[in-house]
């Protein structure tokens, strides 16, 4: 197991109660391994009764710690839910992590997916989550907890009728992270990138064939975020050991194994770019972004309560990092630079890149708010000198990569 042969703690969930839907197969059984692994109790939630048994079975058999419990349950029946968290509390006394895996599949153009598919999608990917969310929150205000979502991306043609809803539990998980602030109640979002198991499989089919281009074709589209299904798992018990980091983010299996040294990040060695960068240079370029971005973060928080709710919510939206934590990450980078390390930067591009969009978007709804010509002309000027600084800082990372 790839865990053990990163000699991770088996100690590191120890006795920690986990329910993970979905849990029987494919990145959920992953999943369900790795947290059994470490220790914690691991309830694997799934509709398939055989399905569900053997995945106890395997797991309970390969570690021999017998933590791995099954309960049988369709999630988006409410009945079930109450019935499954009383379960939950008489025999484990609380639920510590929530992991909200379950899914089903459907594809298809949106006018040949059936309504039923389109009802089943939607009870699964968003009404379950949102019921499992609902029925542990109280207690877990009490005694602590995680809830983790795992959505997809974004909405891609052919696979709206699944996607829609998962993409929704990104805004479910925003939602309830302002909602439970000031809690020890931990959300955060946490896709797995594209993982082959037998359920994607059969979608990219359906969804290559609609796109008119070969399964091989389709791969390698995604080969940027095709992830081994064990390590798709993996991280999300890694995500729950280090939870605190991803609180109120979207995060990716990927960048939690990154984040935790646990693989490692295919890049060019800095001194083979020391030969072409201007490092003088691209830290002047790098202060004065993110001066701009303090001088900007600390007029947000003088503005009132619902202004600054929407441009915080709206931040998060587009960067998918809270201003909190992304003000964080260009103070790390500014002390790295100052002391000349600059690792960390080279692995930062899509955050610029994120950044120069949001100062896009932001170009465009000021043309539809400020009504006076002079001070739009004024902002416009000043927010295309922010998305030109942005892009020479980008030029010089797209050409060392």
């Amino acid at each position: 197991m790839f865990l053990k042969n990163n000699k991770y703690s088996r100690k590191a969930l120890l006795n920690k109660t986990v329910l993970i839907t979905g849990g029987g197969g494919g990145i959920g059984y992953e999943a369900s391994r790795a947290f059994s692994y470490m220790g914690a109790n691991v309830i694997i939630a799934e509709i398939e009764a055989e399905k569900g048994l053997e995945s106890q079975r395997l797991i309970n058999e390969e570690y021999n710690n017998h933590n791995v419990d099954f309960y049988q349950i369709n999630i988006s029946d409410e009945k079930q839910v109450d019935e499954l968290y009383n379960y939950i509390i008489e025999r484990y006394d609380h639920l510590d992590v929530l992991i909200n895996n379950a899914a089903v599949v459907p594809m298809g153009a949106i006018e040949k997916v059936s309504i039923s598919n389109w009802d089943a999608s939607y009870a699964v990917n968003l009404r379950g989550p949102v019921l499992l969310t609902q029925k542990f929150l109280p207690t877990m205000k009490n005694t602590g907890g995680i809830i983790a979502f795992i959505p997809s991306a974004a909405v891609t043609p052919y696979m709206a009728a699944y996607e829609i809803f998962k993409s929704a539990q990104v805004e479910l998980c925003n939602t309830l992270f302002e909602e439970i602030a000031g809690t020890t109640i931990i959300t955060y979002s946490i896709a797995p990138g594209f993982v082959k198991t037998n359920t994607a499989i059969k979608a990219v089919e359906t969804v290559a064939s609609s796109l008119e281009i070969t399964t091989e074709d389709f791969y390698k589209s995604l080969e940027e975020i095709i992830l081994d299904v064990e390590l798709a798992g993996v991280g999300y018990a890694v995500s729950v050991v280090n939870a605190q980091k991803y609180n109120g983010q979207m995060t990716s299996s990927y960048q939690v194994l990154l984040d935790e040294g646990l693989i490692i990040e295919n890049t060019k060695k800095q001194d083979n770019r020391s030969i072409k960068v201007d490092y003088d240079k691209l830290a002047t370029l790098f202060t004065s972004i993110a001066n701009i971005f303090f001088d900007q973060y600390q007029g947000w928080q003088k503005k009132k309560l619902f202004q600054k709710q929407f441009i915080f919510t709206d931040f998060k939206k587009q960067m998918g990092v809270s201003a909190d934590n992304f003000k964080k990450q260009l103070e790390t980078l500014q002390s790295q630079i100052q002391d000349h390390q600059w690792e960390s930067f080279w692995s930062s591009k899509e955050s610029f890149i994120k950044l120069q969009c949001f100062y896009e978007h932001q170009r465009e709804l000021l043309k539809n708010y400020e009504k006076d010509v002079t001070q739009l002309t004024n902002d416009t000027k000043l927010l295309n000198n922010w998305i030109t600084i942005l892009q020479d800082i980008i030029d010089v990372l797209q050409s060392s990569s």
